[in-house]
C-alpha cells in the first residue's frame, strides 16, 4: 500500500492515507467492541383486572321437619278411586316448630292415589250381609308436593292412609241413664246428626250429600273419596322450608319443676289398644304446640317435648256386646335438655275413629260406648217382623218397605217378588243379624292408633 501512495500526487496520497487510517481504525473497534444482544421487544401484557368482591348475602332462614312427622290432611273434593289419579287436599291443623306456626293451616297440599288396599275381612263379611256385594278398597296416597304461603310449591316425600276421625270431649259425670234414655239417646243422636250433615251441606256438595246416601242403597256402587276425608301424610324424608320466623325465637324458659296449670295438645307415637295393652305399659307422646307461659312471651315447653306415661286400665272387649275400657295419662316430661319433670295431667278431648263410639269420662278415661241402635234397632225390627204379613189384595209384603238389611235393591224386590215366605224370611233376616251383631258378639275394643291427636289437661300441683 506504501509502494501505491508513493507514486501519487502528494495532495491525493495524503486524502487517500487519512481514509486508510480511518478504516482500519473502525474495524479494530468493531472486533475490540462486544455486541450487546438485546431481548426483542414485545408489547406489554396488561395486568389482570381484579374481579370486584361482592357483599356477603345472607342466606334466608330455614326451618326442618323430620322425617315420620305426621301432617293432617282433608280432602274438600271428591275423587274417584284410581291410581294414579289426582288428589288435593289442605292441612287440618297449623304445624309448629319450636315456638311459631311453620305451615298455617289450610295449605293446600297434592298428591295421586297409589294403591287400593282391600278392606279388613270383617268389613267386608258384614258389607255382604248388609246386600253390598262391592270389592270394598282403601285408598293409600302418596303427597309429593306442598304449596307455601307465598304461592311456592315445596316438593315432598310422603306416604298418606285414611284417617277420619272424630274428636271426643271430656264428658261430665251422670246417673247411668234409663233404660227409656238408652232408647231415646240414638234417637236424638241420629236427629241431631242428620241436622248437622243439613246445615253442612247447605250451601255446597247437596249433589255429592245425596250420591252417597244412593251408594248406600245399591247392592253395588262406584267407590269415591268422599270429600271431608282426612288423611295422616307422614314425612318419609326431611322437609326443608323457609322460615322467617327463625330469626327472632321466644326464649325458652325451663318450668324448673313447676309447670303451670293448663292444657296441652299432643299425639300418641305409640299406639295402645284395650285388646292388648296391660296395666303398666308404656305410652309416649309428643307436643304438637309450644306450651307458653301466661305472657305468651316464653316457652315453657316447646313443640316435640316428649311426654311419658303408662296404661293405669285395661279391660278388652268381651263377648254379648260388653265393650273395652282404657286409661292412661302422662307423669313425666323429657326437656329439650335431657332432663325429666314431674307433671300431673289427665286426658281432656281425644280422636276416636269411626264406628268405636269413643267416650271420655270425667276421669280421663276413654271407653267404648254401645252402638247407637243397640236398643232401638232390634226393638224396632222385631215389631216390624212380628207384624210382617202378605196381603193378596195388593200383592206386596208389608214389613219389607220398612228395613231388612239390604237397602232400596230390597224395596225394589219387594215391589216384585212378592212371595210370603221371602217377605217375612228377610224380615226375621233382618231382626238376627241386628241382635247377633249389637247383643251376642264380640264389642268394641278402645284403641288409640299411632298419631293419635289428644288434648291433656295439666294439674297445678
Amino acid at each position: 500500500m506504501r509502494h501505491l501512495f508513493c507514486h501519487l500526487p502528494s495532495k491525493v496520497a495524503v486524502v487517500f492515507a487519512c481514509l486508510w487510517i480511518s478504516a482500519t481504525t473502525l474495524s479494530a473497534l468493531q472486533r475490540a467492541t462486544p455486541v450487546l444482544s438485546l431481548p426483542p421487544t414485545s408489547s406489554p401484557t396488561p395486568a389482570p383486572t381484579p374481579t370486584p368482591r361482592m357483599p356477603p348475602t345472607k342466606s334466608a332462614p330455614i326451618a326442618t321437619l323430620p322425617a315420620g312427622l305426621p301432617l293432617r290432611v282433608q280432602v274438600d273434593h271428591r275423587y274417584r278411586m284410581r291410581l294414579n289419579a289426582p288428589v288435593a287436599g289442605y292441612l287440618l291443623d297449623p304445624v309448629y316448630i319450636s315456638d311459631h306456626v311453620l305451615l298455617p293451616a289450610h295449605t293446600p297440599i297434592y298428591g295421586k292415589i297409589v294403591h287400593l288396599a282391600p278392606v279388613h275381612k270383617s268389613t267386608r263379611t258384614w258389607a255382604l250381609l248388609n246386600g253390598d256385594v262391592t270389592p270394598l278398597k282403601t285408598p293409600e296416597l302418596a303427597f309429593n308436593s306442598i304449596q307455601l304461603p307465598n304461592g311456592t310449591r315445596v316438593p315432598l316425600n310422603s306416604k298418606a292412609i285414611e284417617r277420619t276421625a272424630g274428636v271426643v270431649h271430656m264428658a261430665a259425670q251422670k246417673k247411668k241413664p234409663s233404660l227409656w234414655q238408652r232408647i231415646y239417646a240414638p234417637i236424638h243422636a241420629k236427629i241431631q246428626s242428620v241436622k248437622s250433615m243439613l246445615h253442612i251441606h247447605q250451601h255446597h256438595h247437596k249433589a255429592e250429600w245425596a250420591l252417597r246416601f244412593l251408594y248406600n242403597q245399591l247392592p253395588y256402587h262406584p267407590q269415591d273419596i268422599w270429600s271431608g276425608t282426612q288423611f295422616d301424610v307422614e314425612l318419609t324424608a326431611p322437609l326443608t322450608l323457609p322460615d322467617s320466623k327463625a330469626t327472632k325465637p321466644l326464649p325458652i324458659t325451663p318450668p324448673n319443676g313447676h309447670i303451670p296449670a293448663g292444657t296441652i295438645e299432643a299425639r300418641l307415637t305409640t299406639g295402645i289398644s284395650s285388646a292388648t295393652s296391660k296395666i303398666g305399659t308404656p305410652v309416649e307422646a309428643v307436643l304438637t304446640q309450644p306450651y307458653m307461659d301466661a305472657s305468651h312471651q316464653h316457652v315453657l315447653l316447646p313443640t316435640g317435648t316428649r311426654l311419658v306415661g303408662a296404661v293405669q286400665q285395661s279391660k278388652p272387649a268381651r263377648s254379648f256386646g260388653r265393650n273395652g275400657i282404657l286409661r292412661f295419662t302422662f307423669r313425666q316430661v323429657q326437656l329439650p335438655t335431657g332432663t325429666m319433670e314431674r307433671v300431673h295431667s289427665q286426658m281432656a278431648a281425644v280422636e276416636g275413629q269411626k264406628g268405636e263410639n269413643i267416650a271420655v269420662d270425667s276421669e280421663g278415661g276413654a271407653k267404648a260406648n254401645s252402638d247407637q241402635g243397640k236398643y232401638l234397632a232390634p226393638l224396632a225390627l222385631g215389631t216390624v217382623a212380628g207384624v210382617s204379613t202378605f196381603d193378596p189384595a195388593s200383592g206386596q209384603g208389608t214389613s219389607l218397605e220398612y228395613s231388612n238389611g239390604f237397602g232400596l235393591a230390597a224395596n225394589v224386590v219387594s215391589a216384585i217378588y212378592v212371595n210370603p215366605l221371602a217377605v217375612e224370611g228377610l224380615a226375621y233376616y233382618a231382626l238376627g243379624k241386628s241382635v247377633t251383631q249389637r247383643w251376642i258378639l264380640r264389642g268394641h275394643n278402645v284403641e288409640f292408633p299411632k298419631d293419635t291427636r289428644m288434648e291433656m289437661n295439666i294439674a297445678d300441683r
